[in-house]
């Protein structure tokens, strides 16, 4: 892999030094960011997340990231999109060529509980039969081009300024840059996830723990799915094939090795590499079902408090849907209440799983990849191709696709992990005409830093 350049910046938005992005040289002195060449990452953040995340910068610098701080209230006084969301985007351009940058790590979310953002989102609207017809889609930032590089990809082809509407507008859908969120909602989760990351790559290298692999499913669908009936199993058993160096745990309905989610936190506890957990989801639980049909819940946010894997986290993907809809809030009860569209009763929580497992202090994960909106999965084997439709189409292939470009293609940074599964998909699948196809890589975001050194330096 390349190796990455060594330099640091940070903003600083303070009386003497004004107003844009700063770097510090050998003798502890600021100079503009302009006047140095490249970059391999930014981080995007209000002003108010800046001092927690210093140590973050620091210690980027310290491992040949180099990387500044550009704040949100920056970008806007000086970039003039169509709204806030497309004003990042075309700074996040203008770094890809002014600076190199190849990562952009989005710090912020909702506003502790509240409907604004400190790092705004872009909304797809996308009508394909299930409940939501709008969802959260943060490849947006990563799809900075179209027309092989020479336009600026905006999701709004029409020009009716209604941006990622299917149907109406067309997506060039090849990720340009690396980018995963830390959907903080407070100083803070800031403070956590950045020692989370720090300790992480500082001490993962060569430990026992990152050797260890999790699958964990049972029956996606009861009474469907013949001849392959236990979905969740099916594709966890593929993904033991692709990670064959690893020591695996399997929690399944089949043999009772899941029954609740004990069997789940007992095993998360001992720490891993990765994990793999398919099924059922919603924003804030996992769902799946035993031999007999009976609903059996793997995790619930309300339980995380009793990981104890401290030091020893895992990168989680969720084949579940709605497992990464960050987007919730517990206020959503007010929009529940106005029937107002694209709100279930299960918005109302106060995070999504897949950032509850991530933002957890002393357990958890250390990033999850997981779908912010409901998810397709395959049933069968309706090409009577002998291998499960579960494992060849949509959600379930490119669950699998991100552990297998880690073992198969000597990938160990994250953000690229991620970027080029999707990429893979896009040239596999109708992504173009296919509403399923387009939604399945728009939705499977990255909660952590899309520069993180999987199992550490």
């Amino acid at each position: 892999m390349k190796k990455i350049t060594c330099l640091v910046a940070i903003l600083i938005i303070i009386g003497a030094y004004g107003s844009g992005a700063y770097a510090k040289n050998d003798s502890n002195e600021f100079l503009k960011v302009d006047a140095l060449t490249s970059y391999d990452m930014v981080i995007i953040a209000p002003n108010s997340f800046s001092n927690a995340l210093q140590p973050l910068i620091q210690h980027k610098n310290d491992h040949d990231v180099s990387c500044f701080l550009q704040t949100t209230e920056t970008i806007y006084s000086e970039h003039n999109g169509r709204d806030d969301a497309e004003s990042i985007k075309l700074f996040i351009k203008d770094a890809i060529e002014t600076y190199g940058v190849q990562y952009v790590l989005l710090a912020g979310g909702h506003k502790g509980q509240f409907f604004k953002w400190y790092v705004p989102v872009r909304i797809v609207h996308l009508a394909d039969g299930a409940r939501y017809t709008e969802y959260v889609s943060d490849f947006y930032y990563a799809d900075v081009y179209r027309n092989n590089g020479s336009e600026f990809e905006d999701w709004n082809s029409n020009g009716d300024n209604v941006i990622a509407e299917w149907g109406k507008d067309t997506f060039d859908l090849i990720p340009d840059v690396y980018v995963g969120r830390l959907p903080c909602r407070n100083v803070g989760e800031v403070e956590t996830i950045v020692d989370k990351i720090i300790g992480y790559e500082n001490t993962a290298s060569g430990q026992s723990w990152f050797n260890n692999f999790i699958v964990a499913g049972g029956d996606t669908a009861p009474n469907a799915g013949d001849p392959f009936p236990y979905e969740g199993e099916v594709l966890c058993e593929k993904a033991v094939e692709y990670m064959g160096d690893f020591k695996v745990t399997k929690l399944y309905t089949s043999d009772s090795s899941l029954t609740d989610q004990s069997d789940f936190l007992n095993e998360f506890n001992q720490g891993c590499g990765f994990a793999l957990y398919s099924g059922r989801a919603g924003p804030s639980s996992l769902l799946t079902f035993d031999a007999y049909g009976a609903p059996i819940t793997p995790l619930h946010s309300k339980y995380l408090d009793q990981l104890t894997n401290t030091d020893s986290y895992p990168v989680f993907i969720i084949n579940g849907c709605l497992s990464g809809k960050f987007d919730v809030t517990i206020l959503n009860f007010i929009k529940l209440i106005l029937n107002q569209p694209n709100i279930q009763a299960s918005d109302v929580a106060w995070d999504c799983i897949g950032w509850d497992m991530v933002k957890q202090e002393n357990g958890g994960a250390i990033a999850s990849i997981a779908p912010t909106s409901q998810c397709w999965v395959g049933l069968g084997d309706t090409d009577n191709d002998h291998i499960p439709d579960m494992i060849e189409i949509a959600s379930g292939f490119l669950s699998l696709e991100f552990l297998r470009v880690y073992a198969d293609e000597n990938i160990d940074i994250l953000g690229e992990v991620h970027s080029k599964a999707i990429e893979n998909y896009v040239h596999v699948f109708p992504v173009h005409s296919s509403k399923v196809d387009c939604k399945t890589v728009q939705e499977y975001g990255l909660l952590g830093d899309p520069s993180l050194k999987i199992g550490g330096y």
